[in-house]
């Protein structure tokens, strides 16, 4: 019997299991990923799930120190397939668009996406994994190597054996294939285990974490706070209209002569967010269903004369709508909320007139103080975008020379600079979309950036770190002869992506001149044909970036 534990009982830190179903939905999100490759052999790939995962398993320095290497291995499983999925459907490294080659590629892709479909659920349920057997034969045929060819053979046994890795990993007593290399249903499923290995007479305890005490998280917060305590932060700036907005107010509360002043200032409160988009339709949201809940309200009131203890009961019936109808919008909790406020003051035998006035007024007055705080103190997204464009670029050639830099010295201590550029280039990537996102919705002109510009410089990038992840599927092992002119390759995306990050910043169109030779220089030296197309791709990424500003 394995010493290790069943998942079920090492990866779940708080009540609600959030880690797991982070890794659940990371997983999911993976075998989305497959199936849409056999359509779409170039298909982008959302990371938030993975950085979502990545986010839930975030312990203090700590707990971290004492961490079981259990709480990576799934997480960071479906982070190495994730690019031996798009090298292995991308026809441009791969198998050819058509023909039997590709056929067999849908066939494992298929195969893959029902894996890691059973390997999430059985992290979400806390069960064994259970593995589909027509996806376990598809996997385990033994012609793969006489249909694929080269690399797509080479990338195909990969991806076996990574999600052989995947279903050991969560299920350590699951068999896997011939010479480890796919996954292998077990014979008779075992029973989950919600014990310590120790427990079973295995080997060391691994017990639940706990989440991190008050006291613990306290340096933590200081440090935050310390370091968004600058003039540029949109977190201080957000505090500080809260608050200026907040105080206005609760004294224009007291000078009007309204009852129930405070709700101006909770209003605010309420519907006040650091961007302007999600400020101004909660105000909308907020406003439209305290007029829908007391006009509601009142008619009820007027028609049926409810008494105490029927007022009561509709009250509570509003408080259950709202925690009931909370995730449908906030137009909908709040039309529950203004109900429930018009029934509870009318037990007290309050004047359904002087409620309903009270209430409009006072939340519609809140909500225009919430918007003039952002008027005149704003934090616009709009003109942030080309630094943010700037910043993915940077990230993005720096994910990408790590990755050439791997070719140049294979013998090298691993790979970790690999990692940490991607994972910096992936914060760029969603920092990118949220901003252009929330810009959408901006009175403001673009200032330099039109929409349609943005939306294809974001897809140049994409393509971008794209080329990079397929060059990282193939990265060579420790055994591997050097390539020298990866070096070289390696430089010149560095400081030609920094070079064009400072042009974006400027409103300049970038250029690629020096990178445009030193492709050239490649093509000529390296005879591998995946190294040279990757390059090619990567410069025209690059020139697309160009042709998307040069618009601007």
């Amino acid at each position: 019997m394995s010493s290790r534990p069943h998942w079920s009982c090492c990866c779940r830190y708080g009540p609600g299991g959030a880690q797991r179903d982070a890794l659940a939905d990371a997983l999911a999100a993976e075998a989305d990923y497959a199936r849409r490759l056999r359509h779409d052999p170039v298909a982008a790939f959302d990371p938030v799930p993975l950085m979502t995962a990545r986010s839930a398993a975030a312990v203090t320095p700590r707990q971290a120190r004492r961490r079981p290497a259990e709480l990576h291995g799934p997480r960071r499983l479906a982070e190495r397939i994730r690019p031996v999925l798009a090298s292995l459907a991308d026809p441009a490294v791969g198998a050819p668009a058509e023909g039997p080659q590709r056929d067999r590629v849908r066939e494992l892709l298929a195969a893959a996406g029902e894996v890691l479909d059973a390997t999430a659920h059985a992290i979400r349920r806390g069960e064994p994994v259970r593995l589909p057997p027509a996806a376990v034969a598809a996997l385990r045929t033994p012609d793969t190597g006489t249909i694929l060819t080269d690399r797509a053979h080479r990338t195909a046994l990969r991806l076996i054996a990574l999600l052989g890795d995947v279903v050991e990993t969560v299920e350590p007593r699951t068999e896997t294939g011939p010479g480890g290399r796919g996954p292998k249903a077990p014979a008779r499923a075992p029973a989950p285990t919600p014990v310590p290995a120790a427990a079973r007479g295995g080997g060391s305890v691994l017990a639940p974490r706990t989440r991190p005490t008050l006291l613990r998280l306290a340096p933590l917060v200081l440090a935050q706070m310390r370091a968004e305590v600058r003039p540029g932060s949109a977190i201080l700036r957000h505090a500080i209209r809260v608050s200026v907005v907040a105080a206005a107010g609760y004294l224009l509360g007291l000078v009007l002569p309204f009852g129930h002043g405070y709700w101006a200032p909770m209003t605010s409160v309420m519907v006040m967010r650091p961007d302007f988009s999600q400020t101004y339709a909660r105000s909308v949201a907020r406003f439209g269903g305290t007029l829908v809940g007391v006009a509601l309200a009142t008619a009820v009131v007027r028609t049926a004369h409810p008494g105490t203890y029927l007022s009561a009961v509709l009250a509570v019936l509003c408080a259950f709508g709202m925690y009931l109808l909370m995730r449908t919008g906030y137009a909908v909790s709040q039309v529950c909320v203004a109900a429930y406020v018009v029934f509870l003051l009318g037990m007290e035998g309050s004047g359904v007139t002087q409620t309903v006035r009270d209430r409009v007024l006072l939340t519609l007055l809140g909500g225009l103080l919430a918007m003039l705080g952002y008027a005149l103190y704003p934090a616009w997204e709009t003109p942030r975008l080309r630094g943010l464009l700037a910043e993915w670029l940077t990230t993005s050639g720096r994910y990408a020379a790590a990755v050439a830099a791997r070719y140049a010295d294979p013998a090298g201590p691993g790979s970790p600079d690999v990692r940490e550029a991607l994972l910096s280039a992936r914060a760029a990537r969603v920092a990118w979309h949220d901003a252009l996102g929330r810009a959408t919705h901006e009175p403001v002109r673009h200032r330099g950036l039109s929409h349609a510009a943005a939306e294809g410089a974001g897809h140049a990038l994409a393509e971008f770190g794209r080329a990079a992840m397929l060059l990282e599927a193939h990265l060579p092992e420790r055994g591997a002869p050097p390539l020298p002119a990866a070096a070289g390759l390696a430089e010149a995306l560095r400081k030609a992506t920094e070079r064009g990050a400072k042009a974006v910043r400027e409103r300049k169109e970038p250029a690629w001149d020096d990178l445009r030779e030193t492709v050239a220089a490649w093509d000529t030296e390296v005879t591998d044909p995946l190294l040279r197309k990757a390059a090619r791709l990567l410069l025209a990424a690059l020139d697309d970036l160009s042709t998307a500003l040069a618009d601007a």
